[in-house]
């Protein structure tokens, strides 16, 4: 692929390297700009041409962190079926602002608790044979790493607890 500049003499080889890496890096996913200026210094790449390149793709629209926070939350609550801490630090180890995060959290909790049933049925089908107080302290602790609130594990627990009395 040839990367051509029209009007642009103050291009050096190590941008347009940068650019080209770039460019690679978002092909084969999104990436935040905190992740990707990480990916390019770490390759060597001089911090102007870092610089220039964040620059010029966000001006193209390539880096979009609201945009990828939005993406990412879908994804850790509907695939990894996270809870509202988990969500969160799924964002911040993408390399998202804590302010992005706050943002994109606010409206999670009513559909906390129903994530969470789903989980614990997912678990509970895998899970082997075991008092109602080791599956629960097994849940209790799945749910916690999972990323859920007290008060959520609680109110499933609680429910759990029910299921189990009728069995």
């Amino acid at each position: 692929m040839q990367l051509r500049v029209k009007g642009r003499a103050d291009l050096n080889p190590d941008k347009i390297g940068a650019v080209r890496h770039a460019y690679r890096l978002l092909s084969y996913r999104d990436r935040s700009e905190k992740e990707l200026r990480e990916r390019l210094q770490r390759k060597g790449f001089s911090e102007e041409a870092v610089r220039h390149t964040m620059s010029h793709l966000t001006e193209k629209g390539f880096i979009n962190d609201s945009a990828l926070a939005v993406s990412l939350k879908r994804t850790a609550e509907d695939v990894k079926l996270l809870g509202r801490q988990g969500v969160h630090l799924f964002l911040r180890s993408r390399g998202l602002s804590e302010e992005i995060i706050k943002d994109i959290c606010t409206d999670m909790d009513h559909e906390e608790i129903a994530r969470a049933h789903k989980l614990v049925d997912k678990k509970l089908r895998t899970m082997g044979n075991y008092s109602a107080k080791e599956a629960k302290g097994k849940l209790w602790r799945f749910l916690l790493r999972k990323g859920y609130s007290f008060d959520t594990i609680m109110q499933i627990l609680k429910q759990f607890k029910i299921k189990e009395e009728e069995a």
